[in-house]
């Protein structure tokens, strides 16, 4: 918790939460909004080290029983609610949702989730299927952080001058930032770079290095506080101070708003965002200032005082939200948002009244054993969450033993892969050359006259595609983007009957689409083939951004490109869905009926 002589730091905090909650909501309205993380992780870089500091100043050591015990009475409680009461929701709500959830748990409780997520290549930034407790990456980075910054703290201080801490401190920051630039390849999955203790870890270092600084300037004051210190500074230098943090607020705000999950987040937005948290912090504290007289608004600084178990509670709580209303999809993202934010407030309000704040005065006892703080009525309600918090655990060990193994939807997709690759193999003895001719003749193609380049979206209805279209050769798998549309396609150049004359690309589902890629996959199939585009449906933010720029690319190349909107044809029938909202069942044939509607009609428009 922020202390009074830090007040300032909780509408930060604030600010940083909103900025997350909207990012993993609905990205849309803030595709930046990831970089809230590293606000918070400069706020908590620069307090844990203060708070360290302060102590060993004060004659009374780092007092390594008591720092550990009080980081656990403030970790432990609300994880030890969330994580039965999710679990036992999820059980109820969507099974799916527990594939791989014992391991979660386990590395969660461990502080090492982040590390687990990397090895077992659970991507952060693929929304299809994520982890129950894909946002605890964080509090793993944390913790990890809590564990080694007193043994840090404890050998710096044998430093021979006093200001080779901070430049120490500021070296590893540094070191953290450039590790991540330079292991961020455009190509691969941004997820060990972003999760990694080693690489995001510039705003703790950071944080902890203007805590150090802090501390050895009030001793050339005469060992005045942190703020008193701030107060001086601000008396001496008057508005600058809060004018550069505001300047950093507008610059961070900007970033989160216009940034999104490119190159130039990691090798230049986070470590600035970590920069502009410690201009934001060093104008906030002081008092007098303006800056802080606006970060104290009483909505935003409450936001940040129960930072902790709004960030935890909000990401199990969207998933279970989009579970029960899977109809809702990106279209009305503001729903979900509306409904899970409330939640949210909920469970955040009754986890600190009656877990975090009892263990956080008197410890765990204070759960089991009314104490002074507590009267006999709150003895009671204490006895009762307790018997509450036993009932859920032990559901939630039910749940965690009974979990499935897969989705249904990754059984069905996997049973769909065997199926294409006996039909691959029984197409390379029984290949039909079908003649091409130079400009496509535009009437109902059979499946022999059509290859098909799809995600997991027509991997699941590949065995329809091949009943509406016999012989169609169908090249599908899962976690597919539209960045990998031209290797496939020359690929299939290669085989011995080459690309047929229709090529459909179903690519559209897991990342944006850009006319720069519509473009090249134009000019790569050539002009004697008819580009069939299918549209995406699926509740993540970049779908309707996707989708109006397929639409404007195939009204512009109208003569060689179909569009299907498989968004509005499953809309409309979104009970043909599975759990997850996304695909289709694997026995209908919706997908590849709507296809076929596509070009009829395209056909008779006189293409």
């Amino acid at each position: 918790m922020v202390g009074r002589r830090f007040v300032g730091l909780d509408g930060l905090k604030g600010i940083a939460l909103i900025a997350i909650v909207l990012y993993h909501c609905d990205q849309g309205v803030l595709p930046g909004g990831f970089l809230g993380v590293d606000v918070f992780f400069t706020i908590s870089g620069f307090l844990i080290v203060s708070s360290l500091l302060r102590r060993i100043d004060a004659g009374r050591g780092i007092g390594w029983g008591e720092y550990y015990l009080k980081r656990f009475r403030r970790i432990y409680p609300a994880l030890l609610a969330l994580i039965p009461i999710t679990v036992a929701m999820a059980w109820f709500i969507n099974r799916d949702m527990l594939v791989g959830i014992r391991n979660q748990i386990l590395t969660v409780l461990l502080g090492c989730y982040n590390w687990y997520a990397i090895s077992s290549g659970s991507s952060y930034f693929a929304q299809m299927n994520p982890d129950m407790f894909r946002h605890m990456w964080f509090m793993s980075v944390l913790m990890q952080f809590y564990l080694l910054v007193p043994i840090a703290v404890y050998v710096l201080l044998k430093s021979l001058h006093r200001w080779i801490p901070v430049f120490v401190l500021t070296g590893l920051a540094i070191c953290s930032a450039l590790s991540m630039g330079l292991r961020y390849h455009i190509d691969d999955d941004p997820t060990r770079v972003y999760f990694g203790s080693d690489t995001h870890a510039m705003g703790l270092w950071l944080g902890a290095a203007f805590a150090w600084a802090l501390m050895l300037l009030r001793h050339g004051n005469g060992r005045v506080s942190e703020t008193q210190l701030m107060d001086r500074i601000h008396a001496r230098w008057g508005r600058i101070g809060p004018i550069a943090a505001f300047v950093a607020l507008l610059a961070l705000l900007w970033m989160m708003r216009h940034i999104g999950q490119g190159a130039m987040s990691f090798r230049f937005a986070i470590a600035s965002a970590s920069t502009l948290s410690v201009v934001l912090i060093a104008g906030s504290i002081p008092f007098g200032s303006w800056m802080q007289d606006l970060l104290v608004f009483r909505p935003l600084a409450m936001i940040g005082r129960y930072s902790y178990g709004i960030y935890l509670w909000h990401w199990p709580l969207w998933l279970l939200v989009r579970a029960v209303f899977p109809q809702w999809g990106a279209r009305y993202a503001d729903r979900t948002l509306a409904v899970t934010v409330t939640l949210t407030a909920v469970f955040a309000v009754l986890s600190w009244m009656l877990f975090e704040r009892p263990v956080a005065r008197a410890g765990f006892i204070a759960l089991i054993r009314p104490t002074d703080t507590f009267d006999s009525d709150n003895g009671l309600r204490l006895w009762a969450t307790v018997l509450v918090l036993t009932c859920t655990w032990s559901f939630a060990g039910y749940a965690v033993a009974n979990a499935p193994a897969q989705t249904g939807v990754q059984t069905s997709l996997e049973a769909n892969a065997r199926m294409l690759q006996r039909q691959r193999r029984h197409d390379v003895l029984d290949r039909r050359k079908v003649p091409r001719p130079k400009r496509p003749v535009h009437t109902m193609p059979s499946g022999h006259q059509m290859t098909a380049i799809g995600d997991s979206v027509m991997l699941a209805s590949s065995k329809g595609l091949q009943s509406v279209f016999p012989g169609i050769t169908v090249d599908a798998e899962t976690s597919r983007s539209m960045l990998k549309a031209q290797g496939l396609i020359d690929q299939a150049k290669g085989q011995s009957d080459g690309l047929r004359q229709w090529v459909l690309i179903g690519l559209a589902t897991n990342s944006v689409v850009t006319d720069d890629q519509l473009n090249d996959i134009l000019d790569d199939i050539g002009p004697e083939h008819v580009l069939v585009l299918i549209n995406a449906h699926a509740p993540v933010s970049w779908v309707p951004g996707t989708n109006d720029t397929l639409r404007r690319f195939a009204e512009a190349h109208s003569d060689d490109v179909v569009l299907v909107d498989w968004d509005a044809a499953i809309s409309a029938h979104a009970d043909e869905l599975a759990g997850d909202g996304i695909h289709p069942g694997v026995t209908n044939t919706i997908y590849a009926q709507t296809v076929k509607d596509a070009i009829q009609r395209w056909i008779k428009q006189g293409h």
